[in-house]
């Protein structure tokens, strides 16, 4: 497929996803503008197919082994005429639910690659935040069965810090229903940055509340304090079919336990006072602020050489 459309001789084909093939074009092909080219290599080499020339006439086509670079960066994205990316650690097989190689990150991250270029093609541009934006207001205001049409029937929702959240429908109605619910007065969220990609939306939070009541899934179990909290929150969102598909989301709990005077600097073990440790390397409101303002004054203060 990749070798059978480097000219631009089929005017309805907008885009090629070729996943682990056995064979690529030289790095230095170029294919027509007006087709977007995505190749996913794994495993430790691939087929480069070359053409010899010889007084400008072309010879025979010769297939030489290449061992795959680890491409570039944690995206590992390959420097080739084309674009294509490769997965260290997986092996060709690694998209296939019912293959042993089968690895659900690369799979993932796969998918979604995928995904951006066959829209590239046909030139769509899907409102991701249309659907983020409402079913975010609909968890907020308790409108939980509304929040459940809009979410996959297998979807999972995760709070790293408190492993708390749910899989699947069911799981998550009696959590946002019995857990999320009701949440404090006081609780404020102000967008700091949106990134939305072809079918991911995060967002950095600027957060604050009072502790004024039980918040079970940041501070699981723990009575009101009736101490201020100010966070970050990062949240992921991944819409797939116009639905929630999953939702990570991370904050500093170290520096949540701090603001209610459940964790202390000074909690120093015994074992590392010794070795000269005075403090623990946690801050609180401040941190928040600081990525808020785009500054502190006390930045760098933990590390005692600066």
């Amino acid at each position: 497929m990749l070798e059978a459309h480097l000219k631009p001789n089929t005017p309805r084909l907008c885009a090629i996803v070729a996943y682990y093939p056995t064979a690529i074009p030289s790095p230095n092909t170029h294919f027509p503008p007006s087709v977007q080219v995505l190749v996913h290599l794994a495993g430790a080499e691939v087929g480069v197919r070359r053409t010899t020339e010889v007084l400008g006439i072309q010879g025979k086509r010769k297939t030489v082994r290449k061992r795959v670079d680890p491409g570039a960066g944690y995206g590992q994205s390959l420097k080739l005429g084309y674009k294509a990316y490769t997965y260290s650690g997986c092996e060709p097989g690694f998209a296939e639910h019912d293959l042993d190689e089968y690895d659900a990150v690369a799979e993932g991250v796969a998918f979604t690659r995928s995904l951006t270029t066959v829209r590239r093609g046909f030139r769509l541009e899907p409102d991701i935040e249309g659907v983020h934006d409402p079913l975010t207001d609909a968890t907020k205001a308790g409108q939980t069965e509304k929040a459940m049409k809009q979410t996959g029937e297998y979807a999972h929702v995760i709070h790293g810090p408190t492993l708390t959240g749910g899989v699947g429908t069911k799981d998550l109605s009696r959590f946002y229903q019995e857990f999320f619910q009701p949440l404090p007065p006081s609780f404020h969220a102000r967008l700091l940055s949106r990134t939305v990609g072809t079918d991911r939306v995060v967002d950095e939070l600027f957060v604050t509340f009072m502790h004024s009541q039980e918040i079970a899934w940041i501070l699981p179990d723990i009575p009101a304090t009736g101490k201020k909290v100010e966070i970050i929150i990062v949240s992921i969102v991944c819409v797939r079919g116009g639905k929630l598909e999953s939702e990570h989301v991370y904050w500093d709990q170290a520096s949540v336990l701090v603001q209610v005077s459940l964790l202390s600097p000074k909690a120093v073990p015994e074992a590392m006072k010794k070795q000269g440790v005075e403090e623990l390397p946690v801050t609180g409101a401040e941190a928040a602020r600081a990525v808020k303002r785009g500054s502190s004054k006390h930045l760098n203060e933990l590390m005692l050489d600066w």
